[in-house]
């Protein structure tokens, strides 16, 4: 199994992400912009595989857990249902072996990504000459 610094080399540009638990869930939410519903929810299926608990069974995020957050976050929000991201978080746990794999996961993200940012310039094309349509009436009615 992979470690936590395994995973923050993935995660961090330099690598220097503290893993120090320092996060209430409730403060952990507020940092992600996710509920604390989410990140439970997202602990209870294992899509936090090095998260810490005090002995009251408390969840304690890291810096690096919240990277980790924005890693799934990215992942959910490019459209990759949740199984599959749990499927991408037990690639990672495997290491190195899995590399190929991964790198094919993110690079299909990509593309569906690039497919969705086209569609928005296609949209926002469109608002914008109903803006300027608009814009342009108004500037008759009143001249």
């Amino acid at each position: 199994m992979v470690t936590m610094e395994d995973c923050i080399r993935s995660i961090s540009v330099n690598g220097m992400l503290d893993s120090t638990p320092k996060y209430s869930v409730t403060a952990a939410a507020k940092i992600s912009g996710l509920s604390v519903h989410t990140l439970r929810y997202y602990d209870d299926i294992g899509l936090f595989p090095f998260l810490q608990r005090t002995q009251g069974k408390k969840r304690f995020f890291s810096d690096a857990d919240i990277q980790w957050i924005q890693l799934i976050e990215c992942l959910r929000n490019t459209g990759m249902p949740i199984p599959e991201v749990k499927h991408y978080v037990e690639l990672c746990l495997k290491g190195n072996e899995t590399l190929n794999e991964r790198l094919k996961i993110i690079k299909n993200q990509e593309e569906i990504m690039k497919d969705q940012i086209r569609e928005m310039r296609k949209h926002l094309k469109l608002l914008q000459f109903k803006k300027n349509y608009y814009e342009q009436q108004l500037f008759d009615l009143e001249h």
